[in-house]
Protein backbone atom coordinates (compact mmCIF):
# COMPACT_ATOMS: atom_id res chain seq x y z
CA UNK A 1 0.00 0.00 0.00
CA UNK A 2 1.09 3.47 -0.53
CA UNK A 3 1.76 5.93 1.79
CA UNK A 4 -0.90 7.42 4.41
CA UNK A 5 -1.97 11.38 3.55
CA UNK A 6 -3.80 13.92 5.47
CA UNK A 7 -6.24 13.96 2.97
CA UNK A 8 -8.47 11.17 1.38
CA UNK A 9 -7.13 10.05 -2.09
CA UNK A 10 -8.40 10.99 -4.74
CA UNK A 11 -9.64 8.81 -7.66
CA UNK A 12 -6.37 7.95 -9.89
CA UNK A 13 -9.13 8.97 -13.40
CA UNK A 14 -8.64 12.85 -11.70
CA UNK A 15 -5.57 14.62 -13.61
CA UNK A 16 -2.79 15.90 -12.12
CA UNK A 17 -0.27 18.47 -12.34
CA UNK A 18 2.69 19.71 -10.24
CA UNK A 19 2.13 22.57 -7.30
CA UNK A 20 3.64 25.53 -8.44
CA UNK A 21 5.13 26.69 -5.62
CA UNK A 22 6.88 23.00 -3.66
CA UNK A 23 6.75 21.21 -6.86
CA UNK A 24 4.18 18.19 -5.37
CA UNK A 25 1.38 16.93 -7.48
CA UNK A 26 -2.37 18.10 -6.66
CA UNK A 27 -5.28 17.32 -8.44
CA UNK A 28 -5.67 19.85 -11.33
CA UNK A 29 -8.15 22.98 -10.56
CA UNK A 30 -6.97 22.35 -6.78
CA UNK A 31 -7.32 26.01 -5.03
CA UNK A 32 -5.02 25.41 -2.21
CA UNK A 33 -2.22 22.74 -2.32
CA UNK A 34 -2.52 19.68 0.10
CA UNK A 35 0.91 19.23 0.99
CA UNK A 36 2.66 22.96 1.29
CA UNK A 37 -0.63 24.11 2.62
CA UNK A 38 -0.32 27.28 0.93
CA UNK A 39 -3.12 28.58 -1.25
CA UNK A 40 -2.73 28.87 -5.29
CA UNK A 41 -5.37 31.20 -6.28
CA UNK A 42 -7.83 34.17 -4.30
CA UNK A 43 -8.41 33.06 -0.79
CA UNK A 44 -11.86 32.91 0.41
CA UNK A 45 -13.66 35.73 1.44
CA UNK A 46 -14.57 34.71 4.92
CA UNK A 47 -13.46 36.02 8.23
CA UNK A 48 -12.73 34.41 10.88
CA UNK A 49 -14.48 34.33 14.14
CA UNK A 50 -11.78 36.34 16.04
CA UNK A 51 -12.02 39.12 12.61
CA UNK A 52 -15.68 39.27 13.34
CA UNK A 53 -15.65 39.97 17.28
CA UNK A 54 -12.85 42.45 16.79
CA UNK A 55 -14.84 44.43 14.01
CA UNK A 56 -18.22 44.07 16.25
CA UNK A 57 -16.19 45.81 19.64
CA UNK A 58 -14.72 48.64 17.50
CA UNK A 59 -18.13 49.48 16.39
CA UNK A 60 -19.06 49.78 19.51
CA UNK A 61 -16.47 51.97 20.79
CA UNK A 62 -17.19 54.52 18.11
CA UNK A 63 -21.06 54.43 18.75
CA UNK A 64 -20.54 54.91 22.43
CA UNK A 65 -17.69 57.89 21.68
CA UNK A 66 -20.37 59.48 19.43
CA UNK A 67 -22.93 59.47 21.80
CA UNK A 68 -20.68 60.69 24.67
CA UNK A 69 -19.67 63.92 22.57
CA UNK A 70 -22.92 64.58 21.17
CA UNK A 71 -24.49 64.68 24.34
CA UNK A 72 -22.13 66.64 26.65
CA UNK A 73 -23.31 69.51 28.17
CA UNK A 74 -21.21 73.06 27.19
CA UNK A 75 -19.42 73.38 31.30
CA UNK A 76 -20.53 76.95 30.32
CA UNK A 77 -19.38 77.32 34.69
CA UNK A 78 -15.79 76.31 33.99
CA UNK A 79 -14.99 77.89 30.55
CA UNK A 80 -12.10 79.35 29.92
CA UNK A 81 -11.45 83.18 29.01
CA UNK A 82 -12.70 83.74 25.02
CA UNK A 83 -12.65 86.99 23.03
CA UNK A 84 -16.23 88.67 22.65
CA UNK A 85 -18.01 87.23 20.24
CA UNK A 86 -18.79 89.26 16.74
CA UNK A 87 -21.28 91.76 16.14
CA UNK A 88 -24.53 90.59 15.95
CA UNK A 89 -25.78 88.79 18.60
CA UNK A 90 -26.27 89.30 22.32
CA UNK A 91 -24.15 87.21 25.00
CA UNK A 92 -24.44 85.65 28.22
CA UNK A 93 -21.13 85.15 30.12
CA UNK A 94 -19.81 82.56 32.94
CA UNK A 95 -19.73 83.13 36.42
CA UNK A 96 -15.35 83.49 37.21
CA UNK A 97 -14.09 83.27 40.35
CA UNK A 98 -12.90 86.42 42.47
CA UNK A 99 -9.73 87.94 40.69
CA UNK A 100 -10.55 85.54 37.49
CA UNK A 101 -10.28 87.16 34.08
CA UNK A 102 -13.01 87.84 32.14
CA UNK A 103 -14.65 85.47 30.12
CA UNK A 104 -17.81 85.86 27.60
CA UNK A 105 -19.79 82.96 26.31
CA UNK A 106 -22.74 82.78 24.35
CA UNK A 107 -24.69 83.38 22.50
CA UNK A 108 -27.57 82.22 24.72
CA UNK A 109 -30.21 85.07 23.25
CA UNK A 110 -31.34 85.36 19.91
CA UNK A 111 -29.55 88.93 18.63
CA UNK A 112 -31.68 91.69 16.93
CA UNK A 113 -30.94 93.43 13.86
CA UNK A 114 -28.90 96.07 14.75
CA UNK A 115 -28.07 94.85 18.11
CA UNK A 116 -24.39 95.05 18.59
CA UNK A 117 -21.76 93.20 21.70
CA UNK A 118 -19.34 96.03 22.82
CA UNK A 119 -16.13 95.15 25.16
CA UNK A 120 -14.95 96.60 28.49
CA UNK A 121 -12.75 100.10 27.26
CA UNK A 122 -9.50 100.70 29.21
CA UNK A 123 -10.65 104.08 30.44
CA UNK A 124 -7.95 104.59 33.23
CA UNK A 125 -6.06 107.59 31.82
CA UNK A 126 -9.30 108.97 32.29
CA UNK A 127 -10.66 107.71 35.20
CA UNK A 128 -9.26 106.74 39.00
CA UNK A 129 -10.32 104.81 42.07
CA UNK A 130 -9.13 105.64 45.52
CA UNK A 131 -9.95 104.64 48.47
CA UNK A 132 -11.29 105.08 51.69
CA UNK A 133 -10.53 102.82 55.23
CA UNK A 134 -13.51 102.41 57.40
CA UNK A 135 -13.44 100.11 60.98
CA UNK A 136 -16.66 99.09 60.05
CA UNK A 137 -18.31 96.35 57.34
CA UNK A 138 -20.47 99.11 54.87
CA UNK A 139 -23.71 98.69 54.31
CA UNK A 140 -24.90 101.33 51.94
CA UNK A 141 -24.19 104.65 51.60
CA UNK A 142 -25.30 108.02 50.19
CA UNK A 143 -23.96 111.09 49.12
CA UNK A 144 -24.57 114.22 51.15
CA UNK A 145 -26.85 117.51 49.59
CA UNK A 146 -23.47 118.78 49.04
CA UNK A 147 -21.80 116.56 47.69
CA UNK A 148 -18.85 116.92 50.13
CA UNK A 149 -19.87 113.94 52.22
CA UNK A 150 -20.80 110.40 52.59
CA UNK A 151 -23.27 108.76 54.93
CA UNK A 152 -22.78 105.19 55.69
CA UNK A 153 -24.45 102.31 57.00
CA UNK A 154 -22.66 100.16 59.30
CA UNK A 155 -22.96 96.77 60.10
CA UNK A 156 -22.65 97.51 63.69
CA UNK A 157 -25.93 99.39 63.62
CA UNK A 158 -24.44 103.42 63.20
CA UNK A 159 -24.79 105.75 60.57
CA UNK A 160 -21.70 107.75 59.97
CA UNK A 161 -20.51 110.68 58.25
CA UNK A 162 -17.27 110.91 56.46
CA UNK A 163 -15.47 113.72 54.21
CA UNK A 164 -15.37 112.67 50.67
CA UNK A 165 -12.02 114.05 49.83
CA UNK A 166 -9.93 113.10 53.43
CA UNK A 167 -11.79 110.39 54.30
CA UNK A 168 -11.86 111.64 57.99
CA UNK A 169 -14.65 110.68 60.26
CA UNK A 170 -17.36 113.75 60.65
CA UNK A 171 -19.93 112.55 62.70
CA UNK A 172 -21.72 108.75 63.83
CA UNK A 173 -24.55 107.83 65.60
CA UNK A 174 -25.77 104.70 66.70
CA UNK A 175 -29.15 103.25 65.36
CA UNK A 176 -31.66 100.36 66.85
CA UNK A 177 -30.91 98.39 63.87
CA UNK A 178 -28.36 98.23 60.89
CA UNK A 179 -28.84 99.94 58.09
CA UNK A 180 -29.02 97.24 54.99
CA UNK A 181 -30.08 100.33 52.93
CA UNK A 182 -30.47 104.07 53.91
CA UNK A 183 -32.19 106.53 52.04
CA UNK A 184 -31.95 110.70 52.13
CA UNK A 185 -35.12 112.29 52.25
CA UNK A 186 -35.74 115.88 52.50
CA UNK A 187 -31.72 116.83 52.18
CA UNK A 188 -31.56 116.38 55.29
CA UNK A 189 -32.82 113.34 56.94
CA UNK A 190 -31.29 109.36 56.61
CA UNK A 191 -33.98 107.37 56.60
CA UNK A 192 -32.05 103.69 57.61
CA UNK A 193 -34.33 100.31 56.19
CA UNK A 194 -33.46 97.23 57.97
CA UNK A 195 -35.51 94.73 56.09
CA UNK A 196 -35.62 91.51 58.01
CA UNK A 197 -36.80 90.99 61.97
CA UNK A 198 -37.71 94.86 62.03
CA UNK A 199 -41.00 96.79 62.11
CA UNK A 200 -40.01 100.29 62.62
CA UNK A 201 -37.74 102.86 60.48
CA UNK A 202 -35.43 104.39 61.98
CA UNK A 203 -35.29 108.43 60.64
CA UNK A 204 -31.74 110.48 61.97
CA UNK A 205 -32.07 114.37 61.64
CA UNK A 206 -28.12 114.96 60.05
CA UNK A 207 -28.26 118.55 61.64
CA UNK A 208 -28.86 117.46 64.91
CA UNK A 209 -26.78 114.58 65.36
CA UNK A 210 -27.18 114.18 68.98
CA UNK A 211 -30.93 113.60 69.10
CA UNK A 212 -32.30 110.21 68.94
CA UNK A 213 -33.12 108.90 65.54
CA UNK A 214 -37.54 109.02 65.35
CA UNK A 215 -39.12 105.69 64.94
CA UNK A 216 -41.43 105.27 62.07
CA UNK A 217 -43.64 101.99 62.48
CA UNK A 218 -44.47 100.51 59.11
CA UNK A 219 -45.24 97.09 60.00
CA UNK A 220 -43.20 94.02 59.53
CA UNK A 221 -39.90 93.68 57.15
CA UNK A 222 -39.84 97.65 56.69
CA UNK A 223 -38.84 97.47 52.10
CA UNK A 224 -38.79 100.78 50.90
CA UNK A 225 -39.60 104.92 51.55
CA UNK A 226 -39.52 107.97 49.54
CA UNK A 227 -40.64 112.03 49.73
CA UNK A 228 -43.18 113.48 47.87
CA UNK A 229 -43.10 116.31 46.00
CA UNK A 230 -44.60 118.84 48.77
CA UNK A 231 -41.31 118.10 50.74
CA UNK A 232 -43.46 117.71 53.66
CA UNK A 233 -44.49 114.49 54.05
CA UNK A 234 -42.69 110.82 53.25
CA UNK A 235 -44.28 107.24 52.18
CA UNK A 236 -43.37 104.09 53.37
CA UNK A 237 -44.10 100.69 52.71
CA UNK A 238 -43.31 96.67 54.81
CA UNK A 239 -43.43 93.76 52.48
CA UNK A 240 -44.34 91.30 55.23
CA UNK A 241 -46.86 93.58 56.45
CA UNK A 242 -47.95 94.58 52.83
CA UNK A 243 -48.87 97.96 54.54
CA UNK A 244 -48.04 101.65 53.27
CA UNK A 245 -48.01 104.78 55.76
CA UNK A 246 -47.74 108.17 55.26
CA UNK A 247 -45.62 110.03 57.40
CA UNK A 248 -45.32 113.69 58.13
CA UNK A 249 -41.18 114.00 57.50
CA UNK A 250 -40.51 116.48 60.51
CA UNK A 251 -42.43 115.23 63.61
CA UNK A 252 -42.43 111.37 62.22
CA UNK A 253 -46.07 111.47 62.91
CA UNK A 254 -48.38 108.83 60.80
CA UNK A 255 -50.82 110.34 58.50
CA UNK A 256 -52.52 107.67 57.15
CA UNK A 257 -52.38 103.78 56.11
CA UNK A 258 -53.47 101.25 54.23
CA UNK A 259 -53.10 97.37 53.19
CA UNK A 260 -52.36 96.22 49.92
CA UNK A 261 -52.71 92.22 48.79
CA UNK A 262 -49.34 91.59 47.95
CA UNK A 263 -45.95 92.35 48.94
CA UNK A 264 -44.10 95.71 47.93
CA UNK A 265 -40.98 95.47 46.80
CA UNK A 266 -40.00 99.23 45.66
CA UNK A 267 -41.65 102.55 45.92
CA UNK A 268 -41.90 105.19 43.27
CA UNK A 269 -43.16 108.72 42.90
CA UNK A 270 -44.80 109.26 39.35
CA UNK A 271 -47.38 111.34 38.10
CA UNK A 272 -50.82 111.08 35.67
CA UNK A 273 -51.78 114.21 34.31
CA UNK A 274 -51.17 117.04 36.45
CA UNK A 275 -51.06 114.96 40.35
CA UNK A 276 -48.21 113.38 41.61
CA UNK A 277 -49.02 109.76 42.22
CA UNK A 278 -47.37 106.61 44.21
CA UNK A 279 -46.27 103.70 42.74
CA UNK A 280 -46.02 100.61 44.97
CA UNK A 281 -44.46 97.64 42.93
CA UNK A 282 -45.35 94.65 44.65
CA UNK A 283 -44.84 90.62 43.98
CA UNK A 284 -47.46 88.02 44.48
CA UNK A 285 -45.59 84.48 45.99
CA UNK A 286 -46.68 81.20 46.40
CA UNK A 287 -44.55 78.62 47.91
CA UNK A 288 -41.63 80.73 47.93
CA UNK A 289 -41.60 81.67 43.92
CA UNK A 290 -43.07 84.97 42.31
CA UNK A 291 -46.08 84.25 40.68
CA UNK A 292 -47.32 87.83 39.93
CA UNK A 293 -46.31 91.23 40.19
CA UNK A 294 -48.27 94.74 40.18
CA UNK A 295 -47.80 98.34 40.79
CA UNK A 296 -50.59 100.07 42.63
CA UNK A 297 -50.80 103.63 41.62
CA UNK A 298 -52.64 106.02 44.29
CA UNK A 299 -52.81 109.45 44.78
CA UNK A 300 -51.99 110.50 48.47
CA UNK A 301 -53.74 113.37 49.20
CA UNK A 302 -57.23 111.69 48.28
CA UNK A 303 -59.52 110.94 51.09
CA UNK A 304 -59.13 108.11 52.52
CA UNK A 305 -55.40 107.59 51.76
CA UNK A 306 -55.09 105.05 48.64
CA UNK A 307 -59.21 106.15 47.72
CA UNK A 308 -58.03 105.93 44.32
CA UNK A 309 -55.78 103.13 43.72
CA UNK A 310 -55.45 101.53 40.23
CA UNK A 311 -53.14 97.90 39.99
CA UNK A 312 -51.30 97.29 36.69
CA UNK A 313 -49.54 93.85 35.64
CA UNK A 314 -46.10 94.11 35.40
CA UNK A 315 -44.71 90.24 34.59
CA UNK A 316 -43.65 87.83 37.11
CA UNK A 317 -40.76 89.62 39.01
CA UNK A 318 -39.89 92.98 38.60
CA UNK A 319 -36.67 94.30 39.90
CA UNK A 320 -35.44 98.26 40.73
CA UNK A 321 -36.06 100.71 37.62
CA UNK A 322 -35.89 103.99 37.22
CA UNK A 323 -38.81 106.89 36.16
CA UNK A 324 -38.56 109.29 33.61
CA UNK A 325 -37.94 112.83 34.07
CA UNK A 326 -41.52 113.97 33.64
CA UNK A 327 -42.26 110.98 35.89
CA UNK A 328 -45.10 109.92 33.73
CA UNK A 329 -43.47 106.53 32.86
CA UNK A 330 -40.95 103.46 34.76
CA UNK A 331 -38.82 101.83 33.18
CA UNK A 332 -37.65 97.74 35.33
CA UNK A 333 -36.68 94.82 34.55
CA UNK A 334 -37.95 91.57 34.83
CA UNK A 335 -35.50 88.86 36.95
CA UNK A 336 -37.51 85.93 36.09
CA UNK A 337 -38.60 86.33 32.27
CA UNK A 338 -35.42 88.55 31.16
CA UNK A 339 -36.93 91.20 29.74
CA UNK A 340 -37.33 94.56 30.54
CA UNK A 341 -40.66 97.00 30.11
CA UNK A 342 -41.35 100.40 29.84
CA UNK A 343 -45.09 101.67 31.64
CA UNK A 344 -46.84 104.55 30.30
CA UNK A 345 -48.70 105.66 33.98
CA UNK A 346 -50.74 108.51 31.94
CA UNK A 347 -54.83 108.56 31.99
CA UNK A 348 -54.13 104.85 30.49
CA UNK A 349 -51.72 102.74 30.97
CA UNK A 350 -48.89 101.22 28.33
CA UNK A 351 -46.70 98.84 28.60
CA UNK A 352 -43.69 98.34 25.95
CA UNK A 353 -41.58 95.14 26.30
CA UNK A 354 -38.00 93.90 25.27
CA UNK A 355 -35.29 91.08 25.94
CA UNK A 356 -32.58 91.95 27.72
CA UNK A 357 -29.44 89.75 28.76
CA UNK A 358 -30.04 86.65 31.66
CA UNK A 359 -31.08 87.81 35.20
CA UNK A 360 -31.66 91.78 34.80
CA UNK A 361 -31.44 92.98 38.30
CA UNK A 362 -32.11 96.79 37.91
CA UNK A 363 -32.66 99.27 35.00
CA UNK A 364 -31.41 102.71 34.53
CA UNK A 365 -32.16 105.61 32.20
CA UNK A 366 -29.67 107.95 30.49
CA UNK A 367 -29.21 110.96 27.72
CA UNK A 368 -32.30 112.53 28.94
CA UNK A 369 -34.38 109.16 28.78
CA UNK A 370 -33.21 108.00 25.09
CA UNK A 371 -31.28 105.06 26.16
CA UNK A 372 -32.72 102.05 29.02
CA UNK A 373 -30.04 100.13 30.56
CA UNK A 374 -30.50 96.74 32.33
CA UNK A 375 -27.58 95.28 34.68
CA UNK A 376 -27.86 91.85 33.55
CA UNK A 377 -26.39 89.50 36.89
CA UNK A 378 -26.22 86.51 35.43
CA UNK A 379 -25.14 87.27 31.77
CA UNK A 380 -22.15 89.68 32.94
CA UNK A 381 -23.70 91.97 30.79
CA UNK A 382 -25.09 95.37 30.26
CA UNK A 383 -28.07 95.73 27.75
CA UNK A 384 -28.58 99.06 26.15
CA UNK A 385 -32.21 99.80 24.80
CA UNK A 386 -33.66 102.62 22.17
CA UNK A 387 -36.71 103.32 24.16
CA UNK A 388 -38.12 105.47 20.85
CA UNK A 389 -38.92 101.71 19.44
CA UNK A 390 -37.77 99.54 22.01
CA UNK A 391 -35.05 98.34 20.47
CA UNK A 392 -31.95 96.33 21.68
CA UNK A 393 -29.10 98.23 20.41
CA UNK A 394 -25.74 97.21 22.15
CA UNK A 395 -24.80 94.48 25.11
CA UNK A 396 -22.10 95.77 26.93
CA UNK A 397 -19.34 93.39 28.26
CA UNK A 398 -18.66 93.13 31.87
CA UNK A 399 -15.49 92.13 33.84
CA UNK A 400 -17.50 90.35 36.46
CA UNK A 401 -21.19 89.92 37.35
CA UNK A 402 -23.08 93.44 38.40
CA UNK A 403 -24.12 93.59 42.33
CA UNK A 404 -25.56 97.57 41.77
CA UNK A 405 -25.45 100.39 40.30
CA UNK A 406 -26.42 104.33 40.48
CA UNK A 407 -27.12 106.34 37.66
CA UNK A 408 -25.72 110.36 37.79
CA UNK A 409 -28.77 112.77 38.18
CA UNK A 410 -27.94 114.47 35.35
CA UNK A 411 -28.40 111.08 33.23
CA UNK A 412 -24.98 111.14 31.49
CA UNK A 413 -23.24 108.30 33.20
CA UNK A 414 -23.87 105.24 35.11
CA UNK A 415 -21.92 103.84 37.64
CA UNK A 416 -21.45 100.00 38.13
CA UNK A 417 -20.38 97.76 41.14
CA UNK A 418 -18.95 94.09 40.11
CA UNK A 419 -19.49 92.38 43.37
CA UNK A 420 -21.61 89.39 42.21
CA UNK A 421 -24.88 88.23 43.10
CA UNK A 422 -24.18 86.55 46.49
CA UNK A 423 -24.53 88.58 50.23
CA UNK A 424 -22.27 89.81 51.33
CA UNK A 425 -21.03 90.32 47.53
CA UNK A 426 -17.42 88.51 46.86
CA UNK A 427 -16.45 90.15 43.68
CA UNK A 428 -14.50 93.48 43.20
CA UNK A 429 -14.58 96.20 40.47
CA UNK A 430 -16.21 99.15 39.29
CA UNK A 431 -17.46 100.18 35.36
CA UNK A 432 -18.54 103.36 34.23
CA UNK A 433 -20.95 103.86 31.33
CA UNK A 434 -20.88 106.93 29.35
CA UNK A 435 -21.71 108.53 25.96
CA UNK A 436 -23.99 108.71 22.93
CA UNK A 437 -24.90 105.72 23.15
CA UNK A 438 -23.58 104.50 26.10
CA UNK A 439 -20.79 102.02 26.17
CA UNK A 440 -18.07 101.03 28.95
CA UNK A 441 -15.40 104.03 29.15
CA UNK A 442 -13.53 102.66 32.35
CA UNK A 443 -13.12 99.70 34.40
CA UNK A 444 -11.30 100.37 37.43
CA UNK A 445 -9.99 98.28 40.43
CA UNK A 446 -11.91 98.06 43.61
CA UNK A 447 -11.15 95.96 46.81
CA UNK A 448 -13.10 92.81 47.64
CA UNK A 449 -17.00 92.91 48.10
CA UNK A 450 -18.45 95.60 45.81
CA UNK A 451 -21.44 95.88 47.17
CA UNK A 452 -23.40 99.42 47.03
CA UNK A 453 -22.96 102.46 44.76
CA UNK A 454 -23.97 105.97 45.18
CA UNK A 455 -23.54 109.14 43.10
CA UNK A 456 -22.75 112.48 44.02
CA UNK A 457 -25.99 115.39 42.97
CA UNK A 458 -23.32 116.83 40.89
CA UNK A 459 -23.17 113.46 38.93
CA UNK A 460 -19.07 114.11 38.75
CA UNK A 461 -17.76 111.15 41.30
CA UNK A 462 -19.76 107.75 42.55
CA UNK A 463 -18.59 105.88 45.63
CA UNK A 464 -18.93 101.94 45.87
CA UNK A 465 -19.24 100.36 49.34
CA UNK A 466 -16.52 97.45 49.74
CA UNK A 467 -17.98 94.87 52.25
CA UNK A 468 -15.79 92.85 52.81
CA UNK A 469 -12.25 95.06 52.55
CA UNK A 470 -14.07 97.70 54.95
CA UNK A 471 -13.37 100.31 52.63
CA UNK A 472 -14.43 102.82 50.57
CA UNK A 473 -13.70 103.42 46.43
CA UNK A 474 -14.44 107.08 45.12
CA UNK A 475 -14.41 107.16 41.36
CA UNK A 476 -13.59 110.26 39.66
CA UNK A 477 -12.03 111.63 36.89
CA UNK A 478 -8.25 112.26 37.01
CA UNK A 479 -7.40 115.98 37.55
CA UNK A 480 -7.50 118.53 34.50
CA UNK A 481 -9.46 115.51 32.76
Amino acid sequence: MGAAVNEAVEPSSQKRIPCPLCGAQIVAGARKCRYCRRWLGEPPRGRSPFSRSLTLIIAAVVAVLAVLISGRQSPVGEAPPLTPIATGSSVAAADVPAGAAPQVVGPDIEGEPGASVESPQAGQRDWRSRRLRLDVHPLDLVFSASGETLYVSGDDASLREYDVKTGKLVHMASVPAQGDRIRLLGNRYVALIRRYEAAHIPLLDTDNWDRDPKLLWVGANPADVVALPDGKTIVAASSRGKRLTWFELEGGRRQADIRLPHATSKLYVLRTGERPCVGALGTLFRAGRPAGAWIDLFDPTETPFGATRRSVSVGRDPHPGAVTRDHTALFFPDHVSNTASLLTVDATTETKTVTVGQGPIAAFLLSDDRYGVTLDAKARTATVIDLADMTRLSTLMLTGSPSHGAAAPDGTKLFIALGGTTWPPTESGAAVVEGDPPKVVATLKTDRGAARVATSPDGTRAAIANHFAKTISVIEREPGR
